[in-house]
């Protein structure tokens, strides 16, 4: 005997599109109702630990690639880290909706340690060419502050204009000049790089700039310096000072062959220990941000209809 295929009615696949479409829009509308989980929030410390030590991860350059910054923040849950550093870059624009999706994003990783930030030149810069500190400041906190756990201090500067101002220098000094004797370790967190430690190359502070920065740091014996801006990794030890640029959480990597991923630091009675995370870029992360990002933040409706009416499940269950 043989079955007849079923085939619905064409009243039902109409109901079931339209349930679909329906709830497909009904997630972009909600989903931008919802307020963002803001980064003073996240940076809330709670009971710090007083043993020497513990450890800490360092990401940069997030941008836009899900599909690496979502795999990192989830393994840096898992690991348990004290807290976590993202030395800027985070969105690509410094616009509100960009900022909101990203920590609408970063609300999904459970578990997460406290995260500091440090500005990037993206974070500031508008679409139009000027540039604000203004999204930065009241979705990620200050841009220039210090922080300590046991008998390390941490002190986040803003270079993200690829320059440090005069007050900034001063700033600078005086912090540390105030926790030298305090602290047995001291580590400096920034965007843009003193120096390119590519031959060649010069995406870094001006060479004044980084020249008296890198004075101050061997005058108060700094143990290391972090950075971003340039989606490479690199390490050098300078007169004492370790200057590690960080490989890109999500950016476009520079280097050949690329590489993705964070930097792992631990501290304890020996000394500090750093090693490279490396992350593979998963292709379902960056899907999954990317039809989020299109529907939450640039919500090209025609266009994301079009695709809708053949695909809507899918769309649907991916956001």
């Amino acid at each position: 005997m043989v079955k007849k295929k079923v085939r619905w009615p064409i009243y039902v696949r109409g109901l079931s599109l339209f349930g679909a479409l329906a709830l497909l829009f009904m997630g972009v509308f909600l989903g931008a109702s919802t307020p963002p989980v803001y980064g003073p929030a996240l940076q809330k410390k709670g009971g710090e630990a007083t043993s020497d030590s513990f450890r800490f991860a360092v990401l940069s350059d997030s941008h836009k690639g899900w599909g690496i910054f979502m795999p990192i923040m989830k393994k840096i849950a898992g690991d348990e880290y004290h807290f976590a550093v993202h030395l800027g870059d985070i969105v690509q624009h410094s616009s509100e909706d960009r900022y909101g999706f990203f920590f609408k994003k970063l609300a999904e990783i459970k578990r997460k340690p406290p995260i500091y930030f440090v500005p990037g030149n993206h974070d500031i810069s508008k679409k139009d060419g000027t540039y604000s500190m203004e999204n930065f400041r009241r979705y990620c906190g200050r841009d220039q502050y210090w922080f300590s756990l046991g008998k390390a201090a941490f002190v986040v500067l803003n270079d993200a204009l690829s320059t440090i101002p005069e007050d900034q220098f001063r700033w600078l000094e005086s912090t540390l000049r105030d926790i030298k004797g305090t602290f047995t370790h001291i580590f400096v967190f920034m965007h843009v790089p003193p120096f390119d430690p590519r031959a060649g190359q010069d995406y870094c502070l001006p060479k004044s700039d980084g020249e008296r920065f890198m004075a101050l740091m061997e005058k108060y014996r700094v143990d290391y310096v972090f950075s971003g801006h340039i989606h490479c990794y690199s390490r050098n030890v300078i007169n004492g000072i370790t200057y590690i640029v960080i490989p890109s959480a999500g950016g476009t990597t520079r280097c050949s062959p690329p590489l993705y991923g964070y930097l792992h630091i631990a501290v304890n009675k020996e000394g500090i220990k750093d090693s490279v995370v490396k992350v593979e870029d998963d292709w379902w992360f960056q899907l999954k941000g990317d039809i989020q990002y299109e529907l939450r933040v640039r919500r090209p409706y025609l266009l994301v209809l079009g695709v809708v009416l053949g695909q809507s499940s899918f769309y649907f269950f991916a956001a």
